[in-house]
């Protein structure tokens, strides 16, 4: 009675559609009920977005920044895209308008989203921005691997990454985190290394990517009160739910 209690309460907040895939992927060495999966996704979601934040704002500032000063032009945006960005260009647009803020550069910059400023990076703009910027949008990349495609491919993983965890999706179970996060804290250090710097204080993936949940064995006693979900109980999660 305990655990349907507990384990309906907890399907119904989540819902059944969105807590399924985290059931079907459980593994034999993990947990079967995937309570402690979904609550290690939480964690690890969380622990990603230092590096996801600092990705997104130095990229952009950065292309701005060179934009700017290569056509002289605060508003270089509106003379150069081609569709999609002409839409999102629009689309930030309408958002500062409902603000009531005025249309400025750095008003419109605010509100472009991360798809804006990899989509930049697309065949289209090759000898409009590319490759004359390339060293300054990225000055620490190093010169043997600086071109605009493995740019292109490696943000547009990191973008992938970025919408999952933004749409509150399974993330837990891909097998190229570590590689994912690697590659979003390298483009920060090929922009600017002292906000890598900054990024690496608070960084704690790798932490948090070590305290995979295991399979917690049954046990004669439940304990009374449901675990703290904090960053290191996802155990404890597992234990509430095997015990009961």
């Amino acid at each position: 009675l305990m655990q349907n209690t507990f384990t309906n309460s907890l399907l119904q907040a989540i819902s059944l559609p969105r807590f399924s895939p985290y059931r079907a992927q459980a593994t034999a060495n993990s947990d079967p009920t995937g309570f402690p999966n979904y609550v290690w996704n939480i964690a690890l979601s969380e622990s990603l977005y230092p590096a996801l934040q600092g990705v997104e704002i130095t990229l952009r500032n950065s292309v701005n920044d060179s934009a700017t000063g290569k056509f002289n032009d605060d508003n270089w945006f509106d003379h150069i895209l081609v569709a999609p960005e002409i839409r999102s260009l629009e689309n930030a647009k309408g958002r500062v308008r409902r603000q009531n803020k005025t249309l400025r550069s750095e008003n419109i910059i605010a509100e472009t989203n991360f798809g804006f400023w990899v989509g930049l990076f697309r065949r289209s703009y090759e000898q409009v921005l590319w490759p004359q910027l390339l060293r300054e949008v990225f000055p620490y990349m190093p010169r043997e691997i600086r071109s605009r495609s493995r740019i292109f491919q490696q943000l547009g993983r990191i973008r992938n990454l970025r919408n999952r965890i933004s749409h509150h999706e399974p993330v837990w179970h891909w097998n190229n985190l570590e590689q994912l996060h690697q590659e979003t804290l390298a483009v920060i250090g090929w922009i600017n290394p002292d906000m890598l710097s900054v990024i690496e204080t608070i960084d704690r993936f790798p932490a948090v990517y070590s305290q995979r949940p295991r399979k917690v064995p049954r046990r004669a006693v439940a304990p009374q009160q449901p675990a703290s979900l904090t960053v290191t109980s996802h155990n404890c999660l597992a234990t509430r739910i095997a015990c009961l």
